[in-house]
């Protein structure tokens, strides 16, 4: 979670999967990355396409279903859904990064503080004219 010298990047990421894809492992390791504090989940959500094209959403795993907090909004849920191939689902998680918090603390100690934090697409790099490493 954020503190008061560092809030990770708020994020998100859509998997899609077979309705009947067993999410056991992923579950665990969505799990492990919080208990690891490399990240902090704000919201899980499993969504299907109901037979007219609406979002509907899809049933958790006891383990999600307690992070599940419904931060999504609607035209998120449809626009998600519009993606999916007939027999997805999605797994949509919305997180903070927290990778850099302990470097954050030290930089703290060394009476430093954060001064921006974000993302950048990958779509956005423009990897054609970057200039090699020598």
């Amino acid at each position: 979670m954020s503190d008061s010298h560092y809030t990770g990047p708020l994020n998100f990421a859509v998997f899609a999967l077979p309705e009947a894809a067993d999410l056991s492992s992923a579950t665990a390791e969505l799990r492990r990355l919080a208990i690891e504090h490399h990240a902090e989940i704000l919201d899980v959500e499993i969504l299907v396409r109901a037979a007219d094209g609406t979002a509907t959403r899809g049933w958790l795993p006891d383990e999600l279903a307690a992070i599940e907090t419904d931060l999504l909004q609607p035209d998120d849920l449809e626009a998600i859904v519009a993606d999916l191939e007939a027999g997805e689902q999605a797994l949509v998680v919305v997180y903070e990064d927290r990778t850099l918090a302990s470097l954050a603390g030290r930089v703290v100690a060394a009476a430093g503080r954060e001064l921006w934090a974000g993302g950048i697409d990958a779509a956005d790099l423009d990897t054609d004219n970057a200039e090699p490493n020598e």
